[in-house]
């Protein structure tokens, strides 16, 4: 048999936990709510007496310094890309000391590997064939 005060219990317990559960429902409710409502407002522009930087500018332009400023940018982007040509120059390393023996070694590895009987993987049908 149950007592009497366990039945009390459980019917707090019971009690206590649909209480609980309105009370979360009530706060996931209003959540909802308040975000949705904020999620329709529209925020406005902002507006105020300073427009930006450019209204400054584009008050006093002067057609005559614009031309002269891209002039000089496609200046110096062309310079930097003729810079950047000249930087992939052969050195042979002759400013660092490389000496004039070394340099000739070098050309004449150059010149070894780009002659079509020079140095390299040969291909095994092409050595039978030589040999028959």
């Amino acid at each position: 048999p149950v007592s009497r005060r366990q039945q009390n219990r459980t019917e707090q317990n019971r009690t206590m936990q649909s209480s609980v559960l309105v009370l979360t429902s009530g706060i996931l409710l209003g959540a909802v709510v308040l975000l949705s409502s904020c999620y329709v407002a529209e925020s406005l522009p902002y507006s105020s007496g300073h427009r930006g930087y450019l209204t400054d500018l584009e008050n006093d332009a002067d057609p005559e310094l614009m031309l002269e400023i891209l002039t000089r940018l496609g200046q110096t982007i062309m310079r930097a890309n003729d810079l950047e040509n000249s930087k992939r120059g052969l050195d042979l390393g002759l400013s660092r000391g490389f000496s004039g023996s070394q340099a000739a070694k070098h050309l004449m590895g150059l010149a070894a590997a780009n002659y079509a009987g020079g140095p390299g993987r040969r291909r095994r049908d092409l050595l039978l064939s030589d040999s028959a």
